[in-house]
């Protein structure tokens, strides 16, 4: 245990074979207050050194041995620097830019070895992988604190904080460089596909939700009835001016759902979109909308002994599904063809079926 007193004096402990816990007869003094310190891992039967201090700011981490130091700046800049196992001098002295937010650094187990994630404005883990070093940013969402996690289902994993909830995270690909791009879509992605041209196809599906066309059409509805309402009270000219005026600035007005929410129409309620997208760039090629309380729930690329030359795309869809009690209104299969590479989809015929179809794969 090292204790970082007021005045940079610095008192250390350690525990005996007995348990008792015994303070260093001699206290280091250092020449400013210490903000941050760090204990390495003692190798087993080395007697271990007297700790150094880091100032600048921020947290202090060790990767992989007691030989390298990294330091966490209030800047967001990562420092690491090289220890001499003798003198404790520090040398050769790295840095890298990791994001606006100050820099915390955690200790955690990549692949039996130590390991230091960093925490700023973007999430960096930094390890040895093949006796050389690596320090790639993480596919994930911000982070505000972390710690290495072990379990039966995880052995090497991270438990984090991201703004009010406890996340369990695990490490894949390492060695490699990987990130995310996030695209905004309109409706809850249900399933994914991709053409061999590389382009992607998805359906989106969302239950308790109104079709763009139910949406106007609902729109133009209020419109109507506050005109009809104004009508019926009474035929004084400034009034039924001022609700025209009311009710063609609320069929004009546009609210961004993302901000707002979107309405609620109530159970049983479903809208669905077919999207051919690209997903290198995020564009989408082509949207199909599917009329209201039509659910796309899976999706099939395939190609056919008859026109093998061709692909097409079969979506399984229902009409009018509830959940509690679950009954359907009717499902079908709707076939469209795909059209080069996959630059558009034809609509050529659907097949009705007896129920939900959750799932399709080609077979001969």
């Amino acid at each position: 245990v090292a204790i970082a007193l007021a005045g940079g004096e610095l008192v250390y402990f350690e525990m005996d074979a007995a348990g008792q816990l015994n303070e260093y007869t001699e206290r280091k003094d250092m020449s400013a207050d210490v903000v941050c310190m760090a204990l390495g891992r003692v190798p087993p039967g080395a007697a271990p050194d007297a700790p150094g201090g880091a100032s600048g700011g921020g947290d202090v981490g060790w990767s992989a041995g007691t030989h390298y130091l990294n330091i966490g700046l209030q800047n967001g800049v990562l420092l690491r620097a090289l220890i001499d196992p003798v003198t404790g001098d520090l040398s050769d002295t790295r840095t890298r830019y990791l994001g606006s937010r100050p820099v915390k650094l955690f200790r955690v187990f990549v692949q039996g070895s130590e390991a230091v994630l960093a925490i700023s404005s973007r999430s960096w883990l930094y390890y040895t992988y093949q006796s050389r070093f690596h320090l790639t940013p993480l596919s994930y969402g911000s982070l505000e604190f972390a710690s290495g996690f072990s379990s039966e289902q995880c052995l090497e994993g991270i438990v984090a904080i991201s703004a009010s909830t406890l996340r369990i995270l695990s490490l894949e690909k390492l060695g490699t460089v990987f990130n995310q791009v996030t695209f905004p879509l309109q409706y809850t992605p249900r399933r994914l596909l991709l053409h061999e041209s590389g382009q992607a196809v998805l359906i989106e599906t969302e239950h308790n939700a109104f079709t763009e066309d139910s949406k106007q059409q609902k729109k133009r509805q209020i419109a109507q009835e506050m005109l009809e309402q104004a009508g019926a009270d009474g035929d004084r000219s400034g009034d039924a001016q001022l609700v025209r005026e009311m009710a063609a600035a609320f069929l004009s007005e546009n609210l961004p759902e993302p901000v707002f929410g979107a309405p609620k129409p109530g159970a049983g309620m479903w809208a669905s979109v077919i999207r051919v997208m690209r997903p290198l760039t995020g564009q989408t090629a082509q949207i199909i909308r599917l009329q209201q309380n039509e659910a796309a729930l899976s999706i099939c690329l395939c190609r056919f002994a008859c026109n093998p030359m061709e692909s097409y795309l079969l979506v399984g869809i229902v009409k009018d599904m509830t959940l509690a009690p679950r009954s359907v209104g009717g499902a079908v299969l709707r076939t469209y063809r795909v059209v080069g590479a996959l630059e558009r989809l034809d609509f050529l015929h659907e097949t009705a079926v007896e129920d939900a179809p959750q799932a399709m794969c080609p077979f001969q």
